[in-house]
């Protein structure tokens, strides 16, 4: 009574025992781990050089934000100055009316102007732009960096798979300890299969 589970276990033993089967695993194993540290460290780079860039963008859209703060505060005082000479020194008035930036001549044609809504959105539309494009590149790093930590946690998992299929294949082939390496060492490995190929389509 004692061996009718013998058949049922002695192949997947057999199996997971072999020098085939371990050798392969740590062949695969070793590939897959090179691979995911490849990879993360090419998600490495590609998150340095989205910070770079959305730090140079974000740097241009700052000194940009500073020239056009400068250009409305002048526009302010040429329309001040206008305001206050017209009817009186018409002359001078026309001169300050003469320097208006292009913006606020239109706006004062509209409705709600002079210095209405679409006028600050018009003179910070560059701005705003760069901004933005700042942005994306850092949301662009965010992914590179999140792309290559998954990748070293893959490296991590599948090095721990590929330990334990190296002790297997060093431990006697007879040994209880040998396919029950080979089995945690399938598992593992497994799993960070899996991981591998969640960051790789990401």
């Amino acid at each position: 009574m004692s061996i009718s589970s013998e058949p049922t276990k002695k192949p997947l033993v057999a199996v997971l025992s072999s020098e085939i089967y371990l050798g392969t695993l740590v062949a695969l194993l070793s590939i897959f781990t090179a691979t995911a540290a490849y990879l993360g460290s090419i998600a490495d780079s590609k998150e340095a050089d989205a910070n770079v860039e959305g730090e140079k963008i974000l740097s241009l859209s700052n000194t940009e934000f500073l020239r056009v703060n400068g250009d409305i505060a002048q526009d302010y005082s040429y329309f001040d100055n206008y305001y206050i000479y017209t009817g009186e020194r018409d002359d001078i008035a026309q001169y300050y009316h003469d320097n208006f930036s292009d913006t606020l001549l239109s706006s004062m044609d509209r409705a709600d102007g002079p210095f209405d809504d679409q006028y600050y959105n018009e003179m910070y539309a560059e701005a705003d732009a760069s901004f933005d494009e700042a942005m994306a590149k850092y949301d662009e790093a965010q992914a590179a960096g999140d792309k290559a930590d998954g990748f070293q946690l893959d490296v991590l998992i599948l090095a721990v798979a590929l330990s334990l299929a190296a002790w297997a294949s060093i431990v006697k082939e007879d040994s209880k300890i040998r396919p029950m390496f080979s089995a945690a060492s399938f598992v593992i490995g497994l799993a960070g299969l899996t991981l591998f190929v969640m960051m790789a389509i990401k």
